[in-house]
């Protein structure tokens, strides 16, 4: 559960307005998302599941960290989203398997982010 929601707002509510009103900002932009060890091959898996061969799947890039984990730069992708944002929807297609960095934001106020008070 992320650590800075606004008070009154549960991760159901939050996931909505991500989609609605900020459009997944956190998801958008030249941002890194870090990756666990652990959830490297998980991520890898779930792009082959929930996005179509042609799509992301073959071209994903997960640069990795000496020492483990890694990341993966949205820049290096259409639109300078996350992989598993789905671009009309906002929706992320991995959402219940989605990284612990995903699922820790946010972790603290952040502008613009209707989610933090920010």
């Amino acid at each position: 559960m992320a650590s800075y929601l606004m008070p009154g707002l549960t991760g159901e509510i939050a996931s909505r307005i991500c989609m609605t009103e900020c459009k997944a900002m956190c998801c958008r932009g030249p941002l890194i998302l870090e990756l666990a060890e652990a959830e490297i091959e998980d991520f890898e898996e779930r792009v082959d599941q929930f996005l179509p061969a042609d799509s992301v799947g073959a071209a994903l890039k997960i640069t990795r960290k000496e020492g483990g984990g890694g990341w993966i730069r949205f820049s290096d992708y259409d639109g300078e989203r996350c992989p598993m944002l789905d671009p009309v929807t906002f929706a992320c297609r991995i959402y219940e398997y989605r990284p612990q960095r995903c699922r820790e934001f946010p972790q603290r106020l952040t502008p613009g982010c209707a989610i933090s008070g920010g």
